[in-house]
């Protein structure tokens, strides 16, 4: 019975935990949306709700708690999305490639593109068409439609109950 327990320790567990912490990149995900204006956008979003529902339901003593929560949760609601976001990138893109569209958006045309497109240097928009046309850029472009159709999905329920909840704590 022993042998049996170390032989299923051995040769399944030990290779499926490997395997596990081969796949798992999420870090590289987050870090992918955190370079490539992602988590800007929903913390715009965030920001605009916020200024929306304030003209709505100014702040009172009636909803006081309900306007320090929301103004004290934005870095949750943004890793809660990041979270929601991360499987959709790891279903649709390898390691490799996640690690190369992060080094593209950490560095030069990747951080101006998304700090200000209009002042790309013609260097630069090189460099954008040159990883464009990678074979990275090449699986972007193609995934673009189905990318684009799943996280719509997602932030869609992000914002439902991000909304529904700024709803239950404002009103009186």
């Amino acid at each position: 019975m022993k042998l049996m327990k170390l032989f299923v320790c051995v040769f399944v567990i030990i290779p499926f935990l490997s395997s596990a912490q081969q796949t798992d990149y999420t870090k590289e995900v987050a870090v992918y949306l955190e370079h490539n204006g992602t988590e800007n956008q929903y913390a715009y979003a965030y920001d605009e709700m916020l200024k929306m529902l304030g003209s709505r339901f100014p702040k009172t003593d009636t909803n006081a708690q309900g306007w320090t929560y929301l103004e004290a949760n934005k870095e949750k609601a943004i890793t809660e999305i990041k979270s929601l976001l991360v499987p959709i990138y790891k279903k649709h893109f390898k390691k490799e490639e996640m690690r190369k569209m992060v080094a593209f958006y950490k560095d030069g045309a990747g951080k101006q593109l998304i700090a200000d497109r209009t002042k790309l240097t013609s260097d630069q928009k090189q460099e954008l068409n040159d990883f464009y046309n990678s074979e990275v850029g090449e699986k972007i472009k193609e995934k673009q439609p189905v990318l684009t159709e799943e996280i719509a999905k997602v932030s869609e329920g992000w914002s439902r109950d991000l909304y529904e909840t700024a709803m239950s704590l404002l009103k009186e």
